[in-house]
């Protein structure tokens, strides 16, 4: 008899967790079916913005009036054209939307970052990777690289020739290198010296040709470290960074 009560014993235990767990499964599952039906019948009341800096609230909110999602069902609007409206805007490169509570839609806005100002004679751009021009902002001015030799005119949105695609190739390793960008105030491009570069302290002339932009950027910070630190940059009229093994200059 004790062998028969404690097979009884434990085949009713087997059977407790097996009950247990496939409640467990069926309430998640009504959960997620539960939470799909009330996202997509999730009437908009409220838009929020974040992860802007350059654009406005303002010019978020005027983008999307003609297509409001405010009053909606959440199944009833087009969000890839509500996306797209938005991305419409000169510094808007991406949006996320996500859902709130109480009606709430989340848009997070990713921006576009000035990689230099263009200087084409009165006329004055921001400039971003891909070439995309932006509109200088007079209370929200950036720190970079003043860029020379392109047409600022706002009829053309990008640039992309190939000598522009230099120029972005050299501006990009050079935020990369912390001691380039912060010793470089002026960039331009001619087709024989390839990109021109101007010190932020004195002007000194730094060419760093058509390529290898990041090998020469860092020559230029181990020949500040071993010569322009005890010669002074004002020894200097042109330093030249083209060549892989030796540093050029011509000397005041």
């Amino acid at each position: 008899m004790s062998k028969t009560s404690s097979h009884s014993n434990k085949s009713n235990g087997n059977k407790r967790p097996l009950t247990l767990i496939a409640g467990i499964v069926l309430i998640a599952g009504l959960a997620v079916l539960g939470g799909v039906y009330m996202e997509q019948n999730t009437r908009i009341d409220d838009v929020v913005f974040s992860g802007h800096y350059f654009t406005s609230d303002e010019e978020l909110t005027q983008s999307i009036e003609e297509v409001t999602p405010i009053g909606m069902l959440a199944d009833s609007i087009d969000f890839g054209r509500l996306m797209q409206t938005i991305e419409q805007l000169p510094y808007v490169e991406s949006v996320d939307l996500s859902m709130g509570f109480r009606g709430k839609l989340q848009m997070n806005i990713k921006e576009r970052k000035p990689l230099a100002l263009l200087i084409d004679g009165n006329r004055r751009s921001y400039i971003s990777k891909g070439g995309v021009k932006l509109p200088v902002i007079h209370e929200k001015t950036e720190d970079v690289p003043l860029l020379y030799g392109f047409d600022a005119a706002a009829r053309q949105d990008t640039l992309n020739s190939d000598a522009y695609k230099k120029v972005e190739e050299f501006l990009v390793a050079a935020r990369n290198n912390e001691f380039g960008w912060i010793t470089l105030s002026e960039v331009a491009w001619n087709d024989r010296e390839g990109v021109v570069a101007l010190t932020a302290e004195n002007g000194v002339k730094l060419l760093f040709g058509h390529s290898n932009y990041e090998s020469s950027l860092k020559h230029w910070q181990a020949f500040y470290r071993e010569v322009v630190s005890t010669k002074g940059i004002g020894s200097f009229n042109q330093i030249d960074l083209r060549f892989r093994n030796q540093v050029v200059t011509k000397e005041l």
